[in-house]
């Protein structure tokens, strides 16, 4: 069982203090409860001290289903923005959840606690590059896979602890990922599935290994209690995810398996291509969540908070072998997210 972590003396300034604090100790709370393991997947259903709260939100999927949010271009329609109109119930919207249709499909850049009955300008990335049509509103889809989710925390982070606020940032330009750069990634993973898609969608490679995708959701069942999930793709542990609420992650449970297990076939298409390295081991080590969270409770030190698009406060962390991100809101860690970069 990892040791719990507590991040050392903060460095941030004393009115950031109180989030970075919040997410240091939803860090330190976590403990495994089980490890399961399929074909060089590696799924932990993780554990938490920090007391469970029912969710007073709506998920995405929930919001879309009960007509309880709108999501459309922007009047003015720009690929990085498009505009959410809640109803009576706020929403919490994932970094790396998917909505496809409107003018192209996106992928939202950050974790989003949307305000009941307001308009919010969300920050989003294209992921399909030839469709630029007239389409208006957008549907709910999958989890990008986990690679994706990464890169796009990665370039946010990077980017958000670099343009500071008193510079008359907007929420597009602080929370901006790479466009070129995921169009470019995009159009490897096509080469890698030996598959081209007419308008260079990463939906149309989801939508062909669906059924493998299903296959792993399937092992996977969610353990009870649990509150998060650490994910290791053969001998790297390369993230986890984690909720102030257990009946959150029962609902986001199935789409962050997905999200892995479409990782995992990417990573094994490009061992298969010989642009990967094929590891040395399937498996991982005892120490590896260990290492995660101490590298991220020594990155929360030089924490960036900043007012988050909707409600709450974003929070980025970046150390050589670690990013993280976190939405604080109403004194709880809503959702906290560690990657391990490529």
């Amino acid at each position: 069982m990892p040791t719990p972590t507590t991040p050392p003396k903060s460095r941030i300034s004393s009115s950031s203090k109180a989030a970075a604090d919040t997410v240091g100790n939803a860090i330190g709370s976590i403990h495994p409860i089980v490890s399961m393991w399929r074909d060089g997947l590696t799924v932990i259903a993780l554990g938490s001290t920090v007391k469970n709260r029912l969710p007073d939100y709506l998920t995405l999927e929930q919001a879309t289903a009960d007509a309880a949010l709108d999501i459309h271009e922007a009047p003015a329609q720009t690929v990085p923005t498009v505009e959410a109109i809640t109803g009576k119930a706020s929403v919490l919207l994932l970094g790396g959840d998917t909505i496809i249709g409107g003018a192209q499909n996106r992928i939202i850049n950050l974790t989003i606690l949307l305000k009941a009955a307001s308009t919010t300008a969300i920050p989003v990335t294209c992921l399909e590059r030839h469709r630029w049509d007239n389409g208006g509103r957008f549907a709910a889809a999958r989890q990008a896979d986990h690679g994706m989710r990464s890169m796009v925390a990665e370039q946010v982070t990077r980017g958000a602890r670099h343009t500071p606020p008193a510079a008359g940032s907007t929420s597009e330009g602080r929370f901006a990922a790479d466009q070129g750069a995921i169009w470019e990634e995009i159009g490897q993973r096509q080469s890698r599935a030996a598959f081209n898609s007419p308008t260079q969608a990463l939906h149309d490679v989801y939508e062909r290994e669906e059924a493998s995708v299903d296959d792993f959701v399937r092992a996977f069942p969610m353990p009870a209690g649990s509150r998060g999930v650490a994910i290791g793709l053969f001998n790297r542990l390369v993230g986890l995810d984690l909720f102030d609420s257990t009946e959150t992650l029962e609902r986001q449970w199935p789409r962050l398996v997905a999200s892995a297990a479409s990782a995992l076939l990417d990573q094994q298409r490009a061992i298969d291509a010989g642009v990967a390295s094929k590891p040395a081991h399937r498996r991982l080590d005892s120490s590896a969540l260990d290492r995660l969270l101490s590298r991220a409770a020594a990155a929360l030190t030089d924490a960036t908070v900043t007012r988050s698009v909707g409600l709450g406060s974003d929070v980025r962390f970046a150390a050589p072998k670690v990013v993280g991100t976190a939405l604080v809101h109403d004194r709880r860690a809503i959702h906290v997210a560690l990657f391990r970069p490529a």
